[in-house]
């Protein structure tokens, strides 16, 4: 993951505050410089800025962060890493992790999940009411056997949503003719 360009200086000119720990940093102090935002997108914010009326040099857009070498730089971008991969995570959405089991109940888990994914596929493609019956009950079966049940599809998932809402209705259909 690209986080940005890093310069280590020696500070000149007037002592500035370190992003992480809020502690000076001395003028002739080694320190490092992280660019954050710089290329296009600086140069779309010094655009806009510029538009606004409120680009007074070149360098406006340009986002950096002065950190200490010794131990804020490594705090600052460990931070920064996770802090990305969680929006990341969140912007795209994903499996909800599970909670820890056992690699023999995983391999069960698995294979159940298998397992009812097959019995889905087969109750899609039949047509017959009894046949939809008997595999509905297996669905339930193992559905019963699983401690940690297969998570409800995500928004965006609209082919894992039709398929399920495909398949329940068959089942309902199926469960009223019997009945």
């Amino acid at each position: 993951m690209i986080i940005g360009i890093i310069h280590v200086n020696r500070k000149k000119g007037k002592p500035s505050p370190c992003k992480r720990c809020k502690e000076t940093i001395a003028t002739g102090e080694v320190h490092a410089v992280v660019i954050v935002r710089y290329g296009k997108a600086q140069e779309a914010m010094f655009k806009m800025k510029a538009a606004q009326g409120q680009a007074w040099t070149r360098k406006v857009g340009l986002k950096y962060r002065r950190l200490h070498l010794k131990n804020c730089l490594a705090e600052w971008l460990a931070f920064t890493y996770l802090q990305r991969t969680e929006s990341r995570r969140e912007r795209k959405g994903g499996r909800p992790p599970l909670p820890n089991m056992s690699p023999e109940e995983k391999l069960v888990r698995h294979r159940l999940v298998r397992r009812r994914a097959e019995i889905i596929r087969q109750i899609d493609t039949t047509d017959d009411t009894t046949r939809i019956t008997i595999l509905a009950d297996r669905l339930l079966e193992i559905q019963g056997q699983m401690e940690v049940p297969v998570t409800p599809p995500l928004k965006n998932n609209m082919q894992r949503n039709m398929v399920l809402s495909k398949v329940q209705k068959k089942i309902n259909t199926a469960l009223e003719e019997q009945s």
